[in-house]
């Protein structure tokens, strides 16, 4: 709910910004080719891949459940930097998450409720990205852009068993799955910028990211449905005895505000 309010209010102020700072309203002569230098924010959607793979297959083999992750939506702060008016570096911080679960029910084949279950994703996310523009005019520019950065993620998966549960279960009682994966990721895909008011600019981009995290690793020791008794630093498995694994990848839309510095004041 509070993840959902924040990007609500994102959003709210997009939409703020663009009515009050109309695009004619600039108070000097913008002009791609002196702007060097900006601080930017941006965010992204996506519809997700993960599906129940964070938790499809680590409660009970035939346990059911009514709900999935749908989509998926980061937020990123950085700075970056452009070069013969041509060549743009930006360098960031991003925070990527999953659609968060909250009590979904995991049922037995009777439709018995054997637990609830919270699941979060979260993905701390370094970034680089090269922009190389196609299109540039003084105040608009449609680009290209590609980049890599290093995902840090966090899988947590919170089970609250009920007495059917602990029963059909091995006895289990209530219990926590943290794990983490580190990850490579790569990224790419087309912009469009232009002027927004005096140096601020708005960014619409549609890009690719591809982030698998093939392995996760326990972050405390834990008994659980799938594994029973694990350790720190055990592989995450699902009940079959495989790897729990997430893909990450697939297409997103970003918008974003970049706030250029005015060296002329």
């Amino acid at each position: 709910m509070f993840v959902n309010r924040q990007l609500a209010l994102f959003w709210v102020g997009v939409c703020f910004l663009i009515f009050v700072f109309p695009i004619s309203a600039k108070a000097r002569v913008f002009d791609f080719k002196n702007e060097y230098l900006a601080s930017y924010l941006r965010g992204t959607a996506a519809t997700s891949r993960a599906g129940r793979d964070a938790f499809g297959y680590s409660g009970g083999i035939d346990t059911l459940y009514e709900d999935e992750v749908a989509y998926n939506f980061s937020g990123e702060i950085g700075f970056l930097l452009r070069f013969r008016n041509i060549v743009t570096l930006r360098v960031g911080m991003e925070i990527l998450q999953t659609k968060p679960l909250a009590e979904i029910p995991g049922n037995n084949a009777s439709q018995v409720q054997r637990f609830s279950l919270n699941s979060n994703l979260l993905v701390l996310h370094p970034i680089g990205t090269l922009e190389l523009d196609m299109l540039p005019s003084n105040e608009s520019r449609l680009f290209i852009f590609a980049g890599a950065g290093l995902a840090d993620a966090t899988l947590e998966n919170e089970y609250v068993m009920t007495a059917t549960g602990t029963s059909e279960l091995g006895g289990i009682t209530d219990f926590t799955e943290k794990a983490v994966a580190t990850q490579l990721s790569y990224h790419g895909g087309v912009g469009y910028e232009r002027l927004l008011a005096d140096t601020v600019t708005f960014s619409f981009e549609l890009g690719y990211r591809y982030l698998p995290l093939p392995k996760f690793k326990l972050d405390k020791n834990v008994t659980t449905i799938a594994q029973g008794s694990a350790s720190k630093n055990d592989v995450l498995l699902n009940g079959d005895g495989s790897r729990r694994s997430i893909d990450m990848s697939g297409p997103y839309a970003s918008i974003g505000f970049r706030f250029y510095i005015d060296f002329t004041r």
